[in-house]
């Protein structure tokens, strides 16, 4: 269940279509920096970074090489290419899924 709505959402980031992106998301989304700090809040805030995101990057793209699975939770290792020259910038993603719907992310980043 969760595996298609996180699927959907990197799709959508890949294509930088917004509209798809935001519809993988609740309107109450939390997305923190890993264990506890609120970064963003709701999906307005969320979608005026990514489509900043998504202008300022148009060759940036996210791979996923590790993906788990875990009750409500889907774990993405994720290297994320086209924002720094000839980097690449790798994080790991935990999504917390209700009713096929990311409500919470959390971010663990080198």
């Amino acid at each position: 269940m969760g595996e298609s709505v996180v699927q959907r959402q990197l799709q959508a980031y890949n294509e930088k279509n917004i509209d798809l992106f935001m519809a993988c998301y609740s309107e109450n989304i939390q997305i923190y920096d890993f264990p506890n700090t609120l970064t963003m809040e709701g999906q307005e805030a969320m979608r005026a970074r990514y489509q900043t995101l998504f202008e300022t990057y148009p060759h940036m793209e996210a791979t996923v090489d590790k993906r788990i699975f875990h009750g409500k939770y889907v774990i993405d290792h994720e290297q994320i290419t086209g924002r720094i020259e000839g980097a690449i910038v790798e994080a790991v993603a935990v999504y917390e899924i209700e009713d096929d719907i990311i409500i919470k992310v959390w971010f663990l980043r080198k």
